[in-house]
């Protein structure tokens, strides 16, 4: 028997032209009918672009009769989301169903570098009871997610106020880290330039992905310092003397990927407005038919780190380059119908997307698998009601209409969430994740029990 039943987007034909404007054939796109991520394409509708244009998104409106439209794998990303989020991997259920756990990491195992000192003691609570549990961050710190789960594992061994030495607590399988969904959404970007904002591993992250040509904003600001005149290369130094000679603007960045919060908000700021309006910034402010995407890893506005209160996190960037944005578009005369289309770009990973839970999802049933059971029930741990707790809300909500197995957010005390806050729909408070699963032990006694019944029935 298996949960819920895929759906498969119908297909549809795109009429291809030549460089004169002929129609020389057509190609296929999938896209789906659904309006889980719709967009108003009233004014936006999307066409893909020439290999000679430097365009990711381009609107039919701004096409001229000489665009070439042969470049479709990169027609739509927001329609790949909609289409992986229409289509969730089924569940098996010809083993015994337990809960499974999805633990946010920030404000629930840490603050900041400091560990929790109950965190193994949590984690070894549901080893050994056998129950699956994954994690989703929107954090990530440019590792990938190999590097995250060594490091968290060697932090939970020794903050463990049980000092129980080395135990294995997490795999690479079991992380979803705010842009391990880059690896797959963004296949068809793998071979072109893009460029990368955060901290300086997370270059390193994008090709473990598969990018092959990935550009740090470093680098990228190394190569025209006078872009930002207030970098360690810009030319408002007092003693610093920039020689202007013939800068080559060849790098035909096709897409802006955030994996962290860039270390210089106002370089990126600047650098982004500038490769967004134009590919050749130095040469030319403004080209219209120039659209390439932003994707943003994290929504979050505030997290908590070792701080008494939350700090601001990539959300407030994404903020205050939409901002700031704008109000170049506008200064330069752009129509508001531009200006809608081209934030329009702006494509959000992360929780609360539904594609980051459907990620979390896919890695809990590949964990329950391993462990030869399904899952009941889907429990969201975490201390941010606008991330962990709404998302998970709206899953259940998804979760109903396709009939898979239902979700909560259970929400902690130790992190971002302040008593007298808005719970956001949470289905219960805990003063820590320890609390949390004790209760949900008790709760499911009787679906552990006959899966710790049946793995012994099995071995003997």
């Amino acid at each position: 028997m298996k949960e819920g039943k895929r759906k498969f987007p119908r297909k549809t034909k795109i009429m291809l032209k030549d460089s004169r404007g002929l129609y020389k054939g057509t190609r296929q796109s999938q896209r789906s009918s659904s309006a889980l991520y719709s967009s108003d394409t009233s004014d936006n509708e999307w066409s893909s672009t020439s290999p000679r244009d430097t365009n990711v998104f381009t609107s039919k409106k701004f096409l001229s009769e000489e665009s070439v439209v042969t470049d479709f794998k990169n027609l739509s990303l927001k329609d790949r989301i909609k289409d992986y989020c229409l289509n969730p991997v089924p569940q098996s259920f010809d083993k015994p169903a337990v809960p499974g756990f999805v633990f946010d990491i920030d404000g629930v195992f840490k603050n900041g570098g400091k560990y929790a000192s109950y965190g193994a003691k949590a984690l070894r609570l549901l080893k050994e009871a056998g129950l699956p549990y994954v994690f989703m961050t929107n954090g990530g710190g440019g590792r990938t997610e190999r590097q995250y789960a060594d490091v968290m594992n060697q932090k939970l061994s020794a903050f463990d106020s049980e000092k129980l030495g080395k135990i294995k607590y997490v795999q690479e399988d079991q992380m979803i880290l705010s842009y391990t969904p880059f690896a797959t959404h963004l296949s068809h970007l793998k071979d072109e330039p893009v460029l990368i904002v955060g901290c300086p591993r997370a270059k390193n992250a994008a090709k473990s992905y598969g990018f092959r040509k990935p550009m740090a904003i470093s680098e990228y600001t190394r190569k025209h310092p006078t872009m930002n005149p207030f970098g360690k290369a810009g030319c408002e130094k007092d003693n610093k003397v920039i020689i202007n000679g013939k800068e080559q603007w060849d790098e035909g960045i096709k897409a802006i990927l955030v994996f962290t919060d860039p270390g210089d908000f106002f370089e990126a700021i600047q650098v982004l407005t500038d490769i967004l309006l134009s590919s050749r910034p130095g040469e030319k402010e403004y080209e219209k038919y120039h659209r390439i995407p932003v994707v943003f890893s994290n929504p979050d506005l505030l997290w908590k780190t070792q701080y008494p209160h939350a700090r601001f996190g990539q959300g407030a960037f994404r903020l205050s380059l939409e901002a700031c944005y704008k109000a170049r578009m506008q200064a330069m005369g752009l129509s508001d119908i531009e200006i809608k289309q081209r934030l329009d770009d702006f494509v959000q990973f992360g929780k609360p997307e539904h594609a980051q839970f459907y990620h979390a999802r896919e890695a809990a049933l590949n964990t329950a698998k391993r462990l030869g059971c399904s899952i009941s029930h889907f429990y969201m741990v975490g201390d941010n009601p606008r991330s962990d707790i709404t998302g998970a809300v709206e899953m259940d909500k998804v979760s109903i209409s396709k009939k898979l197995r239902n979700w909560s957010g259970m929400l902690v005390r130790t992190g971002v969430w302040q008593d007298g806050d808005n719970t956001m729909g949470a289905k219960g408070i805990y003063n820590n994740v320890v609390d949390v699963i004790k209760h949900i032990l008790k709760k499911h006694a009787n679906e552990i029990q006959e899966l710790s019944d049946g793995l012994k029935h099995a071995e003997a």
